[in-house]
C-alpha cells in the first residue's frame, strides 16, 4: 500500500488482488492527515477520523465497496462563530469498476484526414448510479472516507441554543444584506421627496 501526495488522508488498495470473498479493511487518520483535512475542509479541527471497509468483487468488473466513516471533530457555529463540537457516523456505499474503455483507432474521413479520437462509452443501464472508475485497479479508501465525511456535515451548525434575533443588526446596511435587494428599496423610497406641491 503506496499512499498517493495528491490526497490529504490516502489508503490505496488494489482490487486485482481481492480474494473472492472479499476482503475487510480498518483505516485511521494520524494527526498529519488530520490536520490536512481540516484545512482541505475548512473545519477548525479533526480529533478523530476513522473507517471501515469491506471490498467485495462483483459481477464482471464490478467492485463493491460498503463501510462506515467515523469522525470527532469541530465546526464554526454560523450564528456566533464559535465552535461547535460534532460527532459523525456516515455510512459509504459505492461501486468501482476496473474497465477502460479501448480506444479505437480512429477512422479515416471523406476527405482522407482523420476524425476526432473515438472512445468506446460504457453504459450502464438502470436506475443505479454508475461506477467510479478504479484507475489502475486502485480505490483510495481514505480519499473515499474524506468525500464521504465532507458530505455528513452540517451545513449550518449552529452552537446550542445560537439564533438570529430580528432587529439585532447595528446598521441599515447589513440589514439589508440579510433581507435582500427589497430592503434597501424601501429604504430609498423613504427618503425621496414626496411628489407633487
Amino acid at each position: 500500500m503506496t499512499a498517493n501526495p495528491e490526497y490529504e488522508f490516502s489508503f490505496r488498495v488494489d482490487v486485482h488482488s481481492l480474494p473472492d470473498v472479499g476482503r475487510h479493511y480498518a483505516i485511521e487518520a494520524d494527526a498529519a492527515a488530520r490536520a490536512r483535512v481540516a484545512t482541505r475542509l475548512e473545519l477548525p479541527e479533526i480529533s478523530s477520523l476513522k473507517a471501515t471497509f469491506d471490498l467485495t468483487p462483483g459481477a464482471g468488473d464490478i467492485v463493491n465497496v460498503a463501510g462506515v466513516v467515523e469522525a470527532e471533530l469541530t465546526q464554526t457555529c454560523v450564528v456566533t462563530l464559535g465552535p461547535v463540537p460534532a460527532s459523525l457516523r456516515e455510512p459509504v456505499e459505492a461501486r468501482f469498476t476496473t474497465f477502460v474503455p479501448p480506444k479505437v483507432p480512429p477512422k479515416p474521413s471523406k476527405s482522407g484526414g482523420k476524425e476526432a479520437d473515438n472512445t468506446e462509452e460504457l453504459v450502464y443501464l438502470g436506475d443505479d448510479e454508475p461506477p467510479e472508475e478504479a484507475v489502475n485497479g486502485v480505490v483510495d479508501l481514505g480519499e473515499l472516507a474524506v468525500v464521504h465525511l465532507a458530505l455528513g456535515l452540517d451545513p449550518y451548525p449552529r452552537a446550542p441554543g445560537a439564533a438570529f434575533k430580528a432587529g439585532s443588526w447595528q446598521t441599515d446596511e447589513e440589514k439589508s444584506e440579510v433581507l435582500g435587494p427589497f430592503a434597501a428599496l424601501a429604504k430609498l423610497k423613504k427618503k425621496s421627496p414626496p411628489e407633487g406641491p
